[in-house]
């Protein structure tokens, strides 16, 4: 499977589950500069034609060389919002979820093994975005 379908696929599966209710909020697979470039219109394209809202995070408080794009895609514009508010705490789902976890309607209880932890490589350690 080539890259830019896998990655539109998981925006079309995680939308299928913000519609649906299944989750609250979802985040897209983490993006390079290029693919998001090449992946951006129509992907929201997707996100719109399921109803949904979606935010571009450009991640812009991690080091350049490691920076990453992502959809932040939910049902209501108020959730966008949340996440927002989190964000002006200076908390970043690239460095933890946990904060993120109610938003993502992740279960702490139960153990929160997601399908970031895929692509860990690409999130700095914890604290590490803050300390370069």
């Amino acid at each position: 499977m080539d890259k830019l379908s896998f990655i539109l696929g998981m925006i079309t599966a995680f939308s299928e589950c913000a519609a649906a209710g299944c989750k609250r909020m979802a985040l897209s697979p983490p993006l390079k500069d290029a693919d998001y470039e090449i992946t951006a219109q129509t992907a929201c394209e997707i996100i719109q034609k399921h109803g949904l809202v979606w935010y571009h995070e450009r991640n812009e408080d991690m080091p350049r060389e490691k920076r990453f794009h992502w959809l932040v895609i939910a049902a209501r514009q108020e959730t966008i919002d949340q996440y927002l508010a989190l964000r002006r705490q200076g908390l970043s789902p690239a460095v933890s979820l946990a904060p993120f976890s109610d938003l993502l309607s992740y279960r702490p209880e139960q153990g929160v093994h997601t399908g970031y932890d895929a692509y860990r490589e690409f999130f700095p350690l914890s604290g590490e975005a803050q300390a370069e």
